[in-house]
């Protein structure tokens, strides 16, 4: 798995589509929160459009690109032991969720009626930081932050990549049959038993087609392009059907096309890419931070309709107004609290290792010291 000290570390390219994919499913998101609040606390508003659906779609694109990210990464000998991998996810993901577990916690006591839902049992605060599943008072699983709870199905996949990289394994060849058989148990899921229950889920199965679709990328292995997606698929469907949530053809039509929509935007990269604006891949970069903090945000208005019930705003103009806002925010923590907490993070635990995103490297040269009469060499970045 880890390459020899001399050998140069390859660059992993910039994808710069889904880093556009990226920010677009992180604004839906916003915006599906944004009227669920409105429909909860500002009805004088008009009753807003609302989609779990969609939402659901959304958060199986963050699983696509999170599965693609991760075998990008471990292909490209950037984080080449398991600590350093462990390293490199936990400083991406740890300082910012739980900043804003913090600040619910902190919410919590100091206003319970303004942003807090649930209990403060010391046990439910400790399994949000460590991002396990846990109960309210009423018996719901629900981390303290709420939109936090994709990231217990991250964490746990980083733990098995980390195994596989420990055990000297490639993670596709373990990350198959665990979340193939984590899907399938979902059939049998319990609203009342285990906490652990939480993890049966078919949408781990776009973790997968995730590892398989940034394999065929990196690896040039189409065959794995096809397979695992079309095995994932078949699973998906009937186990999506069992549960009773959608029928076994559309189940099946749902995930081939979003996955397949996912390859071909990857294979693309070399066509659309140069057609998406830096700002959008700068957005995209932010996206983390927009998922994270946008109930800062996105809810506020809402609130403060439903509060104060004398002005009538169309749920339309409530909405994007939140989006907007919840973006502004995003860009501001992402530049000056997540990337440079995560950048000096790198220089102190991973000196070693590139602080870049795997999504947007930098672009740099060698320095070249050459004569003072000799001719500076021709920029042949600029014939293209």
């Amino acid at each position: 798995m880890s390459q020899p000290a001399s050998a140069p570390v390859p660059r992993v390219p910039i994808y710069r589509g889904v880093q556009a994919l990226r920010l677009v499913s992180a604004l839906t998101v916003v915006a599906l929160h944004a009227c669920y609040w409105l429909n909860r606390d500002a009805s004088s508003t008009g009753r807003a459009p609302s989609s779990e659906t969609l939402g659901t779609l959304c958060v199986a694109v963050f699983f696509l690109i999170s599965g693609f990210i991760v075998v990008r990464v471990v292909d490209s000998g950037q984080e080449p032991d398991w600590r350093t991998f462990a390293l490199g996810r936990a400083i991406r993901i740890l300082p910012l969720a739980w900043a804003m577990t913090t600040i619910k916690i902190v919410a919590a006591i100091t206003v319970p009626s303004a942003l807090f839902d649930g209990g403060l049992a010391p046990a439910r605060i400790l399994s949000s930081y460590l991002f396990l599943p846990s109960r309210d008072p009423d018996g719901t699983i629900r981390m303290l932050w709420g939109v936090e709870w994709t990231l217990v199905f991250e964490i746990a996949f980083y733990v098995l990549v980390c195994v596989a990289i420990a055990c000297r394994i490639d993670p596709l060849l373990i990350a198959t049959p665990v979340l193939i058989l984590t899907a399938v148990l979902s059939v049998w899921q319990s609203a009342t038993g285990s906490v652990l229950w939480f993890y049966a889920d078919p949408i781990v199965l776009f973790l997968l087609v995730g590892m398989a679709i940034g394999r065929a990328a990196s690896a040039r292995r189409p065959l794995e392009a096809v397979i695992i997606p079309s095995a994932a698929a078949a699973v998906f469907a009937f186990v999506t059907a069992a549960r009773g949530e959608m029928s076994l053809t559309i189940a099946a039509l749902v995930f081939v096309t979003l996955t397949a929509a996912f390859a071909l935007l990857v294979t693309a990269e070399g066509r659309l890419g140069r057609m998406v604006p830096n700002w959008v891949v700068h957005g995209g970069d932010a996206a983390f931070a927009l998922y994270l903090t946008h109930p800062l945000i996105a809810q506020a208005l809402p609130r403060l309709l439903g509060t104060t019930r004398w002005l009538v705003i169309p749920w339309w103009l409530v909405v994007l107004v939140s989006v907007i806002a919840s973006f502004g925010l995003s860009i501001v923590v992402h530049r000056w609290l997540d990337a440079p907490v995560g950048r000096a993070l790198r220089r102190v635990l991973l000196p070693h290792r590139g602080s870049g995103s795997v999504l947007q490297t930098r672009r740099t040269r060698p320095r070249v010291i050459r004569k003072p009469d000799e001719p500076a060499p021709r920029d042949a970045s600029r014939d293209r």
